[in-house]
Formats: C-alpha cells, sequence, structure tokens
C-alpha cells in the first residue's frame, strides 16, 4: 500500500474542502450540466435544491444531515486534518 505523509493528507483534504464549498463550488456543473467532479454520477446533492440558499434558511443540524449523505462529504470524514495514515 501507499504510503502518504500527514502534510499530504492534509493537502488534499484542504483541496477537497475548497473544491466542494462555496455559493460556486468547482464541482458544480457547468452551462452545459457538466461537472468536473468525478463522484458527480453517486451524488445526491444536484437533485436537492440549491445548497447555499438551503444553508441559509434551514438549521444548522439539518444542513450537516444533508451534506453527509454527499460522497465527497464522506472522504472529508475519512481525511480530516487529524488522519496520519491512509490504509
Amino acid at each position: 500500500m501507499a504510503k502518504v505523509t500527514e502534510e499530504e493528507v492534509l493537502l488534499l483534504w484542504r483541496a477537497l474542502s475548497v473544491f466542494r464549498t462555496g455559493r460556486q463550488p468547482a464541482c458544480a456543473p457547468d452551462g452545459n450540466g457538466v461537472a468536473t467532479c468525478p463522484l458527480l454520477h453517486s451524488c445526491p446533492r444536484w437533485e436537492e435544491p440549491d445548497d447555499y440558499a438551503a444553508s441559509l434558511d434551514e438549521e444548522v443540524a439539518t444542513t450537516d444531515r444533508r451534506r453527509a449523505r454527499w460522497p465527497c462529504s464522506r472522504v472529508l470524514g475519512l481525511l480530516g486534518p487529524e488522519t496520519r495514515r491512509i490504509g
């Protein structure tokens, strides 16, 4: 199994966090309905109301439960900043 450093895990975690957050996340489909995210086809995010708008109106616990169903959320849970090794 490949070994990665703590810094590499943290870098991946930060990159994935930035990729999927914000008003216009990089993983969002573009004008043609195409997204650059490799997890798009297994992600319920794009079948739901707009995440940014919904997060302004709903309780934090509701937002957290909805986002926990996204594949990238599960990956972020595995690759948190406290992760020291993979495998």
